[in-house]
């Protein structure tokens, strides 16, 4: 009892901070690790969000070795730069939360409370590491005395083991962070081990849909065009006035379009709402969010930055604006995919404060063909097998040779060759049959096995 209140009895008000910044950091990993799963939004996937609690725990560790020697200041700086890394981890995946939050959606997942805990204990951790620092863990550095009241460890016996310690802190974290990232990363690009040989990639755009889109009579080139932006906007342009609201426009060629859907249940209630934007090769657009028409201009080269060294103006933007309330300025961000911009618009449902909808555009080409995409069916079954295909989808190409599946899956009309399956979609005879799906015109067909 003597010897701890001799190794106390010269500690600062600082020393008691680390105990506690220690104690709350496992206290916080536990509950991250056990609640993190269903609490991060969905761009957390493939960031290493585990790189929050495992810095708290290192750094927990690191505030230990700094309690047991406090005459060494700078030990107690490795745990808060660790506390401050898994801040910063957190800061940068709660934004898409708190986006969702204002825009009272939840396209994100996530719950945002439990990101309000990390990040409140996280910063309650962080600024008493820090005030620790200024304040130090002795009352009196200079007290030989209470500096060196751990006897059974001589001056090269502790810097051995204050380094061991350091070591086996940051090679846990490190190997686990690297262990994660890398994981995450073989997941999100489908890669193999060097032990398993990887599948051949299936090209869905046979011959067949590359000569439909070479037939295919379109020689505009979206990309090609380039709206500046105005000082100021006439909405009382006769042109703007007798805009429509659709995907077709004579004399007139689609440069984006977009397409959002968002569906909603309450009560009992399931309801679906759509967003529609036309931007059109004179700078003018139009929208449809569920029952609201608004229209205006659009342009991709601003004022301010769209111009090169030569003084040419060039891309960089995609804005709307119009002079309808809530719709008076919608910025599309970058994305990638077949959609290549994104822009979140207003949509009333009818009733409450109104939501946010995320609405996905892509550089407009028409149509050439559709495809089947069977999610890896081998489309070899056996007599009495039940059919399901419904992870199959119907893919529309564009004349660009890009592709997605349709938007509107209730659009497509699929069809059974007659006699494959009975009443309860089982396979009745042994053979071939084909499957096929019709949309907006255009037909696919997918062949199928069937052996006794």
């Amino acid at each position: 009892m003597d010897s701890v209140k001799n190794y106390l009895k010269n500690k600062s008000v600082g020393f008691y901070i680390a105990i506690a910044d220690a104690v709350l950091a496992i206290i916080t990993a536990i509950v991250f690790f056990a609640t993190y799963n269903g609490a991060m939004a969905n761009n957390a996937a493939g960031q290493v969000p585990e790189t929050i609690g495992i810095f708290l725990i290192a750094g927990a560790v690191i505030e230990i070795a700094a309690l047991l020697l406090p005459q060494y200041r700078f030990i107690h700086l490795g745990a808060v730069v660790m506390y401050c890394v898994s801040l910063m981890k957190e800061i940068f995946l709660i934004p898409n939360l708190i986006a969702d939050e204002i825009n009272n959606v939840h396209y994100q997942g996530g719950n945002l409370a439990t990101n309000e805990f990390y990040i409140i204990m996280q910063f309650i951790i962080v600024i008493s590491a820090i005030v620790a620092v200024f304040i130090g863990f002795l009352k009196s550095e200079d007290d030989d005395e209470a500096k060196w009241t751990i006897k059974v460890a001589p001056l090269p016996i502790a810097k051995v083991a204050v380094g061991a310690v350091l070591v086996v802190a940051s090679t846990l974290s490190s190997t686990l962070v690297a262990s994660n990232m890398k994981k995450n990363a073989n997941k999100a690009n489908g890669e193999t081990s060097s032990e398993v040989e990887p599948e051949v990639v299936y090209d869905p755009i046979t011959d067949d849909i590359k000569a439909a889109a070479e037939a295919y009579e379109y020689d505009f080139d979206p990309s090609s065009v380039i709206m500046k932006e105005q000082e100021t906007w006439d909405y009382s342009d006769s042109d703007l006035s007798k805009l429509s609201f659709g995907a077709t426009r004579e004399g007139h060629n689609l440069v984006y379009y977009f397409e959002g859907r968002y569906s909603e249940g309450y009560q009992g209630q399931y309801n679906e709402y759509f967003t529609y934007l036309y931007l059109w090769d004179d700078g003018l657009y139009a929208g449809k969010s569920n029952s609201t028409n608004f229209k205006g201009f659009w342009y991709n080269s601003s004022i301010e930055r769209g111009v090169d060294e030569n003084g040419n103006d060039i891309k960089d933007c995609l804005i709307m604006v119009s002079n309808t309330n809530k719709y008076e300025s919608l910025i599309a961000e970058d994305i990638t995919g077949f959609y290549d911009k994104s822009v979140y618009v207003h949509m009333n449902p009818g009733w409450g404060d109104g939501r946010s909808i995320i609405v996905s555009g892509y550089m407009y080409y028409p149509d050439v063909a559709i495809f089947i995409d069977t999610a890896g069916d081998a489309c070899e079954y056996k007599v009495g097998d039940k059919f399901d295909r419904s992870a199959w989808t119907a893919n529309h190409v564009t004349k660009n040779l890009k592709y997605s599946s349709v938007w509107k899956p209730e659009e497509v009309t699929w069809t059974n060759e007659s006699g494959m399956v009975d009443g309860n979609s089982k396979f009745t005879a042994a053979g071939e049959y084909t499957v096929t799906a019709k949309w907006n015109g255009f037909e696919a067909t997918q062949k199928i096995v069937v052996t006794a």
